[in-house]
């Protein structure tokens, strides 16, 4: 029989509401100290998405800061975790997953404002270049009247127990809230429902139901033998004793009693159908996108972030913004594609997975696996499956990647960037248990790491972002107990590596690519040259490359990247291959650091019929390099000298942001290397470059002509060269293992000579992504976002030359002039302009020195001096 056991204690409720009124009284007015009331802006936007929280839609899930209330409010009060439940009547109550507690209960202000949009998806939902300041001092914060706040202790403790945080701290620094759940704590998942939300989870393993009836808090407690008490917020608590029933109470949590409570409707699944919109053919490939369901009936935006493939070939995406979609027609002429929208409220997901048909995605909040129990086609159980890994509440700290484990379980990679206090798994590779009830941190000390798991063979390969101690874009292949070396800029030249720095397998160049996304094994694909290929994806210029691994037995000790295919129109995250027809489907989409102009987007790629000349094999030798094509080269192309052009360069591993190019003596630069003979394979298809000097270094690019008389282009291959090998070049394909390394006079006496001009220096600013960051010859000057944060993350080039410049050393140069520009371009961290510091932007601009060449720097000097300041247009 359920017990209800109502609220009877009258001493209790007096005092309750003592406090309450009191609040309300006696000049607190139960108000926030002074608000950046963001939400109105954000709604006051231009822009074709309604709010980014749904009115209709019982809950959401977001970070909230609740430590800086005006009043005798607990100063403590942040949840990196929290599910914010709409209980009508203008209240919200923010309910903490790891804690089990009610952090906060409120009522919105007289414009209907309750909280400010600045989390990293809210604040860009309506603005998409808009940045969330890095750390944990602007975080969402609640607008209105305070009701209830909670302290930042368990929500729940059992018969002999404490309310004290008895959380391991496990290298977290000791300030820091986000330790994962409590001890004894489990949060179990949450259903929407008609008229609110219902909350479960375990307390010492006791089931717990909880929900909210206008303004009433209702707790049902399963049989238990313990007496378990629960903390109501503002200093009450009651206590269940043993029970062998169901035991309920209920309390109200509001000022002046009770309420109607709030009616939502069925989460609206309507069909919203597209189609193909662009297909081109790109080096062998066909690229194909689909249209994204912009607009739709629920004005949401669509930001694509993961996805995932149902075994009929069916895909669950979700997005940035918590949505979760089911697209079908993914197959074949892609005419007719169609999308539902099945579930909403998540917390900032960046990864999802798909295995035996169920939905597992991973979120700020935990990885949550995704039910439809009613048929009706909408998700009505978001069950937790895991969040045993802790989650701070800095922005940085991104659920980036997911990838289900071989056998069982699943391997999740974490953002690593910190500005305020640091946590347990900032930075991490984590393996989660197949009962997601444990996990274990596999490696440390990496940026923004995304991964790609080899379904054959477990091997995890991961890639990363340069940074502080990040010298360039790197491809790791993780193992227990290595640490990559990234420390947060915060240490400065201050950090300390409690473990040796384990170099990656490949250095890819910043200016090829600037942000590495996830990996992809194409093991079941139909991708013709490109079957069981790793792809590595690259989000600044999208683009995806292969990846050539170069092996000592079993242990990948270096490598090589080439292009794939770059012509896509929003930036690419994340890849999956559909289980029908084999074909490779990329999404992702744009916040801010990409040269991308679509918000998002979804595309399918699969082989022409033509030749591809993506390299079947790149591979280093002590004597040169070898490149194997797919193909038969054209002899006069490929056996030409004059078709290669060789140079190298080392980085410097430091507390600064990335590196310059350093030659291998040590002076900045970059070591050009002649290419003294051409020796092709007896079928055609191989050719080794004889090149004298062959060196360790971290990066080795060989430029070529594309060995084919049907096209007129020039590729790239990046070689890292950690050990010198031998091949046996007979033994793979050649006439002989003979290879001249003797330079001709000819290739003695040749000299490069370059003049600078501002036409090359466009040409430079456009080659290495200069623009991306910084405006020029735009229509508009840079705007400048709230709080400070930037809009784009460089200064504007329009009308700098001249100009005045403060720098946040509180120094300042009254012209800027040629000194201060190749200063800032060979040494950028020595003057950074007021209001570019990095834990504004969260992003550093690295050094140029030794990847520019001479008269490169120069043409970009001249053609700064051109760019005029523009005024806005007038409206």
């Amino acid at each position: 029989m359920l017990l209800w056991m109502l609220v009877s204690m009258a001493n209790y409720m007096k005092r309750f509401v003592f406090i309450s009124i009191f609040g309300l009284v006696l000049g607190y007015n139960g108000h926030l100290a002074p608000a950046l009331a963001q939400d109105s802006k954000h709604l006051a936007l231009d822009s074709p998405f309604d709010s980014f929280v749904e009115d209709d839609f019982p809950f959401f899930s977001q970070t909230l800061d609740a430590r800086n209330l005006v009043g005798d409010w607990p100063k403590d009060n942040l949840s990196p975790r929290a599910v914010i439940m709409q209980l009508g009547g203008g209240y919200y109550a923010a309910f903490d997953i790891d804690l089990l507690r009610v952090a906060l209960v409120w009522k919105a202000n007289e414009k209907g404002e309750y909280l400010t949009m600045n989390g990293m998806a809210a604040g860009s939902y309506r603005l998409p270049n808009q940045k969330a300041a890095a750390g944990q001092t602007i975080l969402p914060t609640p607008i209105g009247n305070i009701v209830n706040s909670g302290t930042l202790n368990p929500g729940w403790i059992k018969e002999g127990g404490d309310w004290s945080d008895k959380r391991e701290r496990k290298g977290a620094d000791k300030e820091e809230p986000g330790l994962g759940p409590g001890a004894g704590l489990r949060w179990l998942g949450m259903s929407p429902t008609k008229h609110g939300v219902v909350l479960k989870y375990e307390v010492f393993g006791v089931p717990i139901e909880e929900k909210w009836e206008g303004g009433k808090r209702v707790i049902e407690v399963s049989p238990h033998d313990s007496t378990l008490s629960v903390k109501l917020s503002a200093g009450g608590i009651h206590t269940f004793p043993p029970s062998k029933e169901v035991s309920g109470y209920a309390v109200s949590m509001v000022d002046g009693g009770e309420f109607p409570r709030p009616t939502f409707p069925v989460l609206d699944c309507r069909s919203i159908e597209t189609k193909l919109v662009k297909s081109e053919a790109q080096n062998g490939f066909r690229i194909e996108e689909v249209g994204l369901p912009i607009p739709n009936p629920f004005k949401r935006n669509v930001r694509l972030s993961a996805f995932g493939f149902l075994r009929n070939g069916d895909a669950v995406v979700a997005t940035f913004d918590g949505d979760v979609w089911k697209v079908s027609g993914l197959s074949g002429d892609l005419s007719l594609i169609s999308w539902r929208r099945i579930g909403s409220g998540l917390h900032e997901p960046l990864g999802l997975e798909v295995v035996d048909d169920e939905i597992y995605v991973f979120t700020r909040n935990g990885i949550v696996r995704l039910h439809d129990r009613d048929g009706d086609r909408v998700i009505d159980w978001y069950e937790n499956f895991s969040s045993v890994v802790p989650q701070t509440a800095e922005t940085r700290e991104f659920a980036n990647d997911i990838f289900a484990k071989p056998g069982g379980g699943f391997y999740l990679a974490k953002g690593g960037q910190v500005s305020s206090t640091k946590g347990v798994a900032n930075g991490t590779v984590v393996e989660v248990s197949q009962d997601g009830q444990s996990y274990k941190i596999i490696s440390t000390g990496l940026r923004m790491p995304y991964i790609g798991v080899d379904p054959k063979s477990g091997l995890i390969a991961a890639s990363d972002q340069q940074g502080n101690w990040k010298p360039t874009t790197p491809i790791h292949i993780i193992r227990p107990g290595e640490d990559y070396g990234f420390q947060p800029e915060k240490y400065k030249d201050k950090a300390v590596h409690t473990l040796p720095i384990v170099e990656p397998e490949i250095w890819i160049p910043h200016f090829v690519n600037q942000s590495g996304a996830s990996l992809i094994w194409l093991r079941d694909g139909k991708m013709g040259v490109l079957n069981d290929s790793l792809i590595h994806i690259g989000y600044n210029r999208p683009e995806i490359f292969k990846v050539f691994f170069d092996r000592d037995g079993e242990k990948v000790i270096q490598g090589a990247v080439a292009s794939v295919a770059h012509k896509f129109a929003s930036g690419l995250l994340k890849g999956k291959v559909h289980p029908v027809d084999g074909s490779l489907w990329l999404t992702g989409f744009k916040i801010w650091g990409t040269s991308a102009e679509q918000i998002s987007g979804l595309y399918r790629v699969t082989p022409t019929l033509g030749p591809v000349w993506v390299p079947a094999d790149l591979r280093s030798e002590k004597r040169g390099v070898l490149l194997s094509f797919h193909q038969p080269v054209d002899v006069p192309i490929a056996g030409n000298w004059e078709s290669y052009s060789v140079d190298r360069w080392n980085y410097v591993r430091s507390h600064n942001y990335g590196s310059g190019h350093y030659k291998l003596n040590g002076d900045p630069g970059q070591d050009s290397l002649p290419v003294a003979s051409v020796k092709i394979s007896k079928d055609g298809k191989s050719v080794f470059l004889g090149i004298p000097d062959m060196k360790p270094c971290h990066s080795l690019r060989v430029t070529y002509k594309v060995p084919t008389s049907t096209e007129a282009r020039v590729a790239n291959a990046f070689f890292t060269v950690h050990q010198l090998r031998s091949i046996d070049l007979k033994a793979v394909g050649f006439e002989d293992d003979n290879v001249l390394l003797e330079l001709s006079a000819e290739m003695l006496t040749q000299a490069e000579k370059i003049e600078p001009s501002a036409d090359l220096g466009k040409e430079t600013a456009t080659k290495f992504g200069c623009m991306v960051c910084h405006a020029a010859g735009e229509n508009v000057p840079l705007a400048t976002a709230s709080f400070g944060t930037q809009v784009a993350v460089g200064p504007a080039w329009n009308g700098l030359w001249n100009s005045k410049r403060n720098f946040s050393d509180g120094t300042e140069l009254k012209n800027v002039d040629e000194v201060y520009l190749r200063e800032s371009i060979l040494d950028p961290a020595r003057k950074v302009a007021v209001g570019f510091e990095m834990e504004k932007t969260g992003v550093g601009m690295p050094s140029y020195l030794g990847v520019l060449k001479n008269y490169e720097i120069d043409s970009l000097v001249m053609f700064i001096k051109t760019l005029q300041k523009v005024k806005p247009k007038k409206k």
